[in-house]
């Protein structure tokens, strides 16, 4: 690991760095202390993140925006900024709630559907971390570029994933351009004492409305996780309270509802296109802990967006 002068956040040198698993792209510590509380290290994945000096521009931007309440924004350094040369950057540790009192998925999708409304308050300039990072043109047009075998258990995936790519390339031309998360799911919300709060804040950027409804659906309504290899589908009560809360939290989605209900489908799609592609590429932006388990989880999302498209 390379080594934080911790001092430019004022600092001591930690006694014990702990990995923190789960995340799939960046890599996260527990830093413990002697008199302090434990604090939160992360490191950006810089093959994944090229332009991560755009993702300092948006989260200083989150620092004087009034959605600054529903995150948990980084510590600043000494020098003002979020970063150091390496990508390092460091949080308060906020470990996720305990109490029994737990949010509903009616209460998570109302958060949601307020963090929407609140980035739509303001219009401000926004950077572009990763471009074209929820569309489906062009996660398409990279899907048909390559020269890909695919594995003759996964034949079925590259037929589903052809037979549905006209109903989401036509969605795409009708989706209103809005500033979001782009990665609205379940384990990037943390329950405190203050409430809820979004976490990895990395892909905030402009993008299509309705992208954190679908992210959210997709991992909160799913009867199954992503990397599990039996066929999954979506329950759709999960799929119609968290309706009801991102609704309740941004009423304006009512108005357009034909298509924001579509989207878990159309990023279901999406994500199985880019676990197939990952896969392709020999699994270099999805860490994988077996040879061919992102042809898995592209298989996994398939079937997720099939039964998706039946819910919307």
């Amino acid at each position: 690991m390379t080594s934080i002068n911790w001092d430019d956040w004022g600092l001591a040198v930690p006694l014990t760095l702990k990995s923190v698993p789960g995340g799939l792209i960046n890599r996260s510590f527990k830093a413990e202390f002697t008199h302090i509380p434990p604090k939160f290290l992360q490191g950006l994945n810089r093959q994944v993140f090229t332009n991560w000096g755009a993702i300092e521009q948006n989260m200083n931007l989150i620092f004087g925006h009034p959605v600054r309440e529903l995150c948990v924004l980084p510590i600043r350094r000494k020098d003002g900024r979020i970063h150091n040369v390496d990508g390092w950057r460091v949080f308060e540790f906020l470990p996720d709630s305990k109490d029994s009192t737990r949010p509903t998925l009616e209460d998570i999708g109302k958060f949601w559907g307020s963090f929407t409304a609140c980035l739509l308050e303001q219009s401000l300039q926004w950077e572009t971390v990763i471009p074209n990072f929820h569309s489906a043109k062009w996660r398409w047009m990279e899907w048909e570029q390559k020269l890909h075998p695919v594995p003759d258990e996964f034949k079925d995936l590259a037929l589903n994933l052809e037979t549905m790519s006209t109903t989401f390339l036509d969605l795409e031309k009708r989706l209103p351009l809005a500033v979001q998360h782009h990665d609205a799911k379940l384990p990037n919300l943390i329950c405190g004492p203050s409430g809820m709060r979004a976490v990895d804040l990395d892909t905030l950027q402009p993008g299509y409305l309705g992208s954190d409804f679908g992210d959210l659906v997709r991992s909160a309504a799913a009867r199954r996780h992503e990397d599990d290899p039996e066929p999954n589908s979506a329950n759709s009560e999960s799929f119609e309270a968290l309706w009801r809360g991102y609704a309740a939290g941004y009423p304006d989605a009512l108005s357009i509802s034909h298509l924001i209900r579509l989207m878990p489908a159309y990023l279901s799609w999406m994500q199985a296109l880019r676990f197939a592609t990952d896969a392709w590429e020999g699994s270099e932006y999805y860490r994988v802990d077996y040879p061919g388990q992102n042809w898995v989880r592209a298989k996994n999302q398939i079937e997720l967006a099939k039964d998706l498209l039946r819910l919307a």
